[in-house]
């Protein structure tokens, strides 16, 4: 007949104890948190057919895309009133594979927020179109070619325009 002691019981309930307290314990490192690009991920199906020699397949997923603003750069900048300055500015269209009416808003904020005082922004996606867009005595025609290229207007420091392939996303006011 087996006797359980009682030094025993408790010595078993003792380890369990020791070993919670330890868990759920802080270890005294700080703690950090980090985001990586996940590796794309490998499925490897197999079928095997008794009698035959067994069948793979492997499909590989590429991982998720993060998004991030375009790149920009300011091309040029006009010194104007007291209510601010008016800049040309040059996105880079190999930062980003899509583009949309709210990335244009989001871009434009961080514009007038990181280079005050700015009135009057113009976005644009090619050298061509900064330099018409620029230039004060381009001709309509000269303005009508890059117009694809124009894709925001932001004036008298609040009223953002849509333009070129944005154009059906009419205006927006900045900062509502």
């Amino acid at each position: 007949m087996n006797v359980i002691h009682k030094s025993h019981v408790m010595k078993v309930g003792f380890v369990a104890i020791v070993v919670l307290v330890s868990a759920c314990s802080p270890s005294g490192s700080d703690t950090a948190t980090s985001s990586t690009i996940p590796a794309p991920v490998t499925t490897l199906a197999a079928t095997e057919d008794p009698g035959s020699a067994p069948d793979t397949t492997t499909t590989t997923e590429e991982p998720k895309t993060i998004l991030s603003a375009p790149e920009y750069k300011i091309v040029q900048r006009t010194p104007g009133t007291d209510s601010g300055d008016t800049v040309v500015v040059l996105l880079d269209p190999a930062t980003y594979n899509s583009l949309t009416d709210i990335d244009l808003y989001d871009l434009i904020a961080e514009i007038v927020e990181l280079f005050p005082p700015i009135a009057s922004i113009h976005i644009v996606d090619s050298g061509a179109a900064a330099s018409v867009i620029s230039d004060p005595d381009a001709s309509q025609a000269d303005r009508n070619s890059v117009s694809p290229n124009y894709l925001a207007r932001l004036e008298n420091g609040f009223q953002i325009t849509y333009l070129g392939p944005f154009a059906s996303s009419g205006t927006a006011v900045l900062g509502s």
